[in-house]
């Protein structure tokens, strides 16, 4: 594929080809040509153009007794049959357009080449003329005999498609739809002889057509024309585009923001360390600071002949509990008084013992 066909901006066109009781239809993209099976239509198809308002594209479906019916190819709808075209005199409607050989659409308005006539049909659903012919007018060919197959607006507002003219060398041939002169522009040696029923001009305004009996695709620009595909043969085609683009979807909406970072939970191996407590206050008076205890005077000696007493109390066993201490206390005697009582009565008993002896000897 050349860069020029490579860097051009995207066109759709759908796309019928026929080569039985009914046609195909298929949907195509260019530059590139990728082809597309949409499904089978219960008529045989021709004619085709493309309205961007309602963005339907509209066809003369054949083999009806009253003449060719207008059938409307929905996005997302099967096909339509809106009735047959109409153009009447009084009150007597009939039907001109049998065999419909080409055809496209600018704004409200369609023009279909049956035979030797350009036919003017209106295409807006809001009209009372809806599907009426408004005007017709009879071809004149220049520079000999040719028929053209196919037709679509150029960038002049005229409309254009390759024909097989009776030199038997194809050329691009360009349609004066307000005079209905029909005359060669451009001759196309490289293009088998054959009846080109596919035309459309993409949004480089280059012309693609298709070749009915060669199945060949073509990309005529300036100066060159390249063949992208191949199809297999058929006995009819046509094509309709640039499709209208739908609208971009909305943006996605921001992500959420991240909530903040949870911190990761202390290990076994090591415990948190908790705040230690206050100190408690206590109600209780502090304990009053514990007095020294005097080490009581050792008793004298016994004399040698002094029988042995019984044991008296020691000085530890003799020493006060704490309660009796506080006893004591708050009695006004102190422990030191007592245990001076206590040792002074025991001296005393000792002597007394004494003298009882020596009485008893003498």
């Amino acid at each position: 594929m050349p860069p020029a066909a490579e860097a051009a901006p995207a066109c759709e066109a759908l796309q019928i080809r026929t080569s039985g009781a009914t046609s195909v239809l298929h949907r195509v993209r260019l530059p590139g040509f990728t082809d597309v099976r949409v499904g089978e239509l219960p008529y045989r198809i021709n004619a085709l153009g493309y309205s961007r308002s309602p963005g339907w594209a509209y066809g003369i479906a054949e083999g009806f007794a009253d003449g060719g019916h207008v059938v409307a190819l929905r996005p997302s709808d099967p096909p339509l049959d809106l009735g047959p075209v109409v153009a009447g005199r009084g009150d007597t409607p009939w039907n001109p357009i049998g065999h419909p050989e080409a055809g496209a659409i600018r704004g409200d308005r369609w023009y279909v080449l049956d035979e030797d006539y350009l036919y003017t049909v209106d295409v807006d659903p809001d009209s009372p003329t809806f599907r009426h012919v408004l005007s017709s007018r009879a071809l004149e060919r220049r520079h000999g005999p040719f028929s053209v197959d196919d037709v679509d607006f150029g960038p002049d507002g005229l409309l254009r498609g390759v024909a097989q003219t009776y030199t038997g060398i194809p050329a691009v041939v360009r349609l004066d739809q307000s005079t209905g002169v029909v005359e060669p522009v451009r001759w196309l040696p490289e293009l088998p002889p054959d009846s080109y029923g596919s035309a459309v001009i993409g949004q480089d305004d280059a012309l693609y057509v298709t070749g009915n009996r060669s199945g060949g695709v073509y990309r005529i620009g300036e100066g060159e024309t390249v063949k992208l595909a191949e199809l297999p043969g058929m006995s009819s085609s046509d094509a309709a585009g640039c499709l209208r683009r739908p609208p971009p979807p909305p943006p996605p909406p921001p992500p959420p923001s991240p909530p903040p970072p949870t911190p990761a939970p202390p290990t076994s191996s090591e415990a948190p360390q908790l705040p230690s407590p206050p100190p408690v206050a206590s109600s209780s008076p502090e304990p009053a600071e514990p007095r020294p205890t005097p080490t009581p005077s050792a008793a004298p000696p016994p004399p040698e002949d002094r029988p042995e007493d019984p044991p008296s109390e020691t000085p530890e066993s003799a020493t006060p509990t704490p309660s009796e201490e506080t006893d004591s206390e708050e009695s006004g005697h102190t422990t030191q008084e007592k245990r001076r009582w206590a040792l002074a009565g025991l001296v005393l008993l000792i002597g007394g013992s004494a003298a009882v002896r020596r009485l008893g000897r003498g």
